[in-house]
Parts: structure tokens; sequence; C-alpha cells
């Protein structure tokens, strides 16, 4: 190997990163990492060819496989809300082990489902209960980390879930010959194991709560910001209110979920159907977004700890934009090479935004409102998840080939030219003093569970 090629391996391997991790992070971030990896990897077993099932098990068109899909989605934007606003009520723990207790139940039972109309029913149940833990889980790393580290925070959540869909999509494409009951009985069961771990090893973090601090050794948590001052010397420009930017962040989360969900959702109907990739050789392509993201995520979360996030959010955009414009040119014969392709573009996109989305909702909202802030966030991007999946589907069907790629990189790039305008708007936000928080402590899971 060349000496800069292993330069630039040790620079940016995750073991190193994972190391700075450890010494920078509270306990509370890795019990949520770790319970993060055992739920992606239930989730992984089956979600992957959930659409793929639909048309083939039960006949549904594209469009009636976005449309369950949907379902879910916008169940969510009321559960995701719900969420939020509970966690600031009761907390953050009891959230989290009620959604995913139930959310594991639900998954088991989806693989009884006995035709179209049952599945889809126990998927609008699951978008009920699964997202309200999300909000709950990202005001929790706010509650522990300092603004300036929550980036690298929020990636090591996404390196743990796409530790579990490294493996998980291939193991369920195997699975799946034994019968989809039980391939969706094993991965509810998995999926509740993270209430099992948060019961035992993840404290109350929710800022109101002093005995979490103390239980970490870094005294109480304060009670309120510190007062913020001027971001713009000399009052040249007003300064804008967080409720402003949030509002102007959410239709562009919006737009940019509804476009980047469908190669999660309609990528791969278009893949079985229209190229003819295999079951199989789909799950191994789905797990190369897994293995990049375990590889790379937390030196990206890292230097993007020092942009503006809005741009940072700009750039995804045009990375998901490129990758459908790649789509656009596959064919049969070299179907899997730019699939593969399409997954690899598509992945540095989602490195750049799923940390920075999070971080940059923690970063405008209150102390006492850090939950309901997540949970708004999470309901305009689960309004977009519901709307990308149906359209994309009937505009494929309607018309197999290029135009659903070419309108979905159409929409992202409006909607990076969104996020830059964003940029200007948010540098005109007041800025916050440090803030003393719990981020010490012996790396792992907390020595009390409450």
């Amino acid at each position: 190997m060349l000496p800069g090629m292993r330069h630039f391996l040790a620079r940016s391997g995750p073991v190193r990163a994972f190391r700075e991790l450890r010494r920078d992070f509270s306990g509370v971030v890795f019990v949520l990492a770790t319970g993060d990896l055992v739920a992606s990897f239930g989730f992984s077993l089956v979600f992957p060819f959930l659409t793929i099932y639909l048309v083939q098990a039960f006949g549904a068109t594209a469009f009636e496989a976005g449309l369950v899909i949907a379902g879910y989605s916008l169940c969510s934007i009321v559960s995701g809300a719900a969420g939020g606003w509970l966690a600031d009520r009761v907390g953050r723990r009891p959230v989290m082990i009620v959604s995913v207790g139930i959310t594991g139940l639900v998954v088991v039972l989806m693989g009884q489902a006995g035709d179209l109309a049952q599945i889809a029913i126990l998927t609008v149940v699951l978008g009920m209960i699964d997202p309200a833990f999300i909000p709950a889980a990202r005001a929790a790393i706010a509650d522990v980390v300092p603004e300036e580290r929550r980036p690298r925070a929020y990636g090591l959540l996404a390196v743990a879930a796409s530790v579990g869909w490294i493996a998980g999509p291939a193991i369920g494409a195997g699975l799946s010959r034994l019968g989809y009951p039980l391939l969706f009985a094993i991965a509810g069961v998995i999926i509740a194991l993270y209430a099992l771990i948060a019961l035992r090893w993840l404290p109350e973090t929710r800022p109101a709560v002093d005995r979490v601090a103390a239980a970490m050794g870094a005294g109480p948590v304060p009670a309120a910001d510190p007062p913020r001052e001027a971001r713009i010397p000399g009052g040249a420009r007003r300064s804008v209110r967080p409720p402003v930017v949030l509002a102007a962040f959410l239709p562009l989360t919006m737009i940019i979920h509804a476009a980047t969900f469908l190669w999660v959702t309609n990528l791969p109907i278009a893949a079985a159907r229209d190229l003819g990739v295999s079951t199989g050789a789909w799950g191994l392509l789905f797990s190369l977004n897994g293995i990049i993201i375990v590889t790379f995520q937390l030196r990206v979360a890292g230097a993007a700890e020092r942009r503006p996030k809005p741009r940072m959010m700009a750039l995804a955009a045009l990375f998901y934009a490129g990758s459908y414009l790649l789509a656009s040119a596959a064919s049969p014969a070299a179907a899997v090479a730019v699939l593969g392709g399409v997954i690899v573009v598509a992945t540095v996109g989602e490195m750049l935004l799923f940390p920075i989305e999070p971080s940059f909702v923690s970063d405008l909202s209150p102390e006492d409102q850090r939950g309901r802030y997540q949970g708004i966030a999470l309901a305009a991007a689960a309004l977009g998840s519901a709307v990308g999946p149906p359209v994309g589907g009937w505009i494929l069907d309607a018309s197999p080939g290029p135009l659903t790629w070419w309108v979905a990189a159409a929409a992202l790039g409006l909607c990076a030219g969104g996020f830059l305008l964003l940029s200007r708007l948010a540098a005109r936000l007041p800025r916050a003093s440090p803030i003393a928080l719990p981020i010490g402590g012996t790396p792992g899971a907390p020595d009390v569970a409450t």
C-alpha cells in the first residue's frame, strides 16, 4: 500500500475516531449508540425488502407500495411531534422504552399479515409508535453534549445504525427464503432489545433532573441557557430569533426528505422490476451504504463541526441530486455497477445530512424545548417522506425510466439553493456563550439505572 494511502486511512479510520469519542463523550451517548445498533439491525432484516415484498407477495403496484410507506410517514408526523413533547414533559427514557418495545411487537405482527390491507394497517400502527423515540433520543444527546460537538455525537448514532445495516439486508435476504413470518418475528424481537438496553443502562437526561448530572460526576445541569450575545457586531443587521430560522428550515427539510427517501423505497422497485436486479444483489448493494458510513461518518461529521451547518446540508442535497442523475443512466446491462455508484454518492449525502440536521435543530432549541423542536423537525421530515414515495411511485408507474430521478434531482437542486439562503439567515442568530454540560465520565454504560 502506498504511504499516502496508509496515512489517509489512519487519519480517517473509525478506530481513531472512536477513541476520540470515548475521550470526549459520556456514557449516555454510547448507550444510545448501542441501542441504535441493535434496533437498526432488526429493522435492516426486513425493511430494505418491504416494498419488494408488497409488490411480489401481495401484487401491489409501485404506487400502492408507496402509499403503504406514506401511511407510516403520515402517522409519524403526529407521533414524532408527540414524542418530542412527551420527552420534554415526562422524560426521554420512558418515551424511548415504550416506543421501541411496542415497535418490536408490531413488527412481529406484520409477519402474520395475510393480505395487503392487513400489512398496510400494521404499517400505519408502526408509524404511530416507532418515530416517537427519535426526538427523545436526539434531545438526550443535546442534554449531555455541548453545541460544538453535537455533529460527532449524532454521527456516532448514524455509525451505530449503519453497523446494524451492513449485515442485516444480506441476512434478511437469506432468512426470507424460510418465510416472511419467521423473518419479521426475528426482526421484532431484536428491535425490542433496545427497550431492555434503555431500561437497564440509560439514565434520565432531561435537564430538570439534577440527579443524572450528579450520577455522571458533573454537578447539576444548568436550569437555563446563559445570556446570548449578538452575533452581528455593531448592529449592522438585526438578529433573528431561533423560531424564525426553524420556520424557514422546515419546508427545506420536508423537500429533501421527500426526494432522498426515494432511493430507499422506489429505487428497489426500479432495480428489481425494470433493471432485473435480484433481491439478494440489492441486499448486498444496500449493505455498501453501511460499510461507507462506518468507515467515514465520524470524520465527515468532525469536519462539518467547523463549517456552517446549512451549507453542509446544501452540499448533501447536491450529492443526493448527483446520485439520482447517475441512477437515470442505469441500464439492465450495467445495473449492478451503476446502482453501486448511486449508493456511494447518495451515502456521501447521507453522511453530511443526517448528523448535521438534528445538530442544527439542537442549536436552535431552548433547553426546556429540545424534545419539541426535534419533534417538529421530525414531523416536517415525515411529511416529506409521506409525499415522496407515492409521488415517485406514480411517476415510476406512468413513465418507467429516468423521469423519476430527473424530477428528484431537480427538487434537490432547488433545495440546495434554499439551504444556502438559510445559511445567510442563520448567520444573524444570536450566539450562545459556552455551556458547561456533563460530557465527561467513564465511557460506556452509566453505573446507575433509573
